[in-house]
């Protein structure tokens, strides 16, 4: 199973069980755990994308930022402290290429 550990990274303490979520990758590391739906993370929530970029931006989200650093953001499940399937959402590496 394609997964990446939680356990002894920067995003660990926001870990709040099973749930939908995204995670922000800033050189290799883990900077950011995003449930999809914060109020009760095992419930899967469909966000719009106004939705989508308020929960990014309640969590401080910089895209500007995340450019600069050439971050991801992944989109996956939590699950026993671990972020599984990650699937690519925004790479922002790509963004220069023209």
């Amino acid at each position: 199973m394609n997964h990446i550990k939680l356990v002894g990274t920067q995003v660990e303490s926001y870990y709040r069980g099973c749930g939908e979520a995204f995670l922000v990758v800033e050189n290799g590391k883990p900077t950011k755990l995003i449930y999809e739906n914060p109020e009760m993370p095992a419930v899967r929530k469909d966000l719009n994308d106004d939705e989508l970029m308020d929960l990014f931006a309640e969590h401080g989200v910089d895209f500007y930022e995340l450019e600069r650093k050439e971050a991801v953001i992944l989109m996956g499940t939590c699950s026993c402290y671990d972020f599984c399937f990650p699937e690519l959402f925004i790479d922002f590496k790509a963004s220069d290429q023209g």
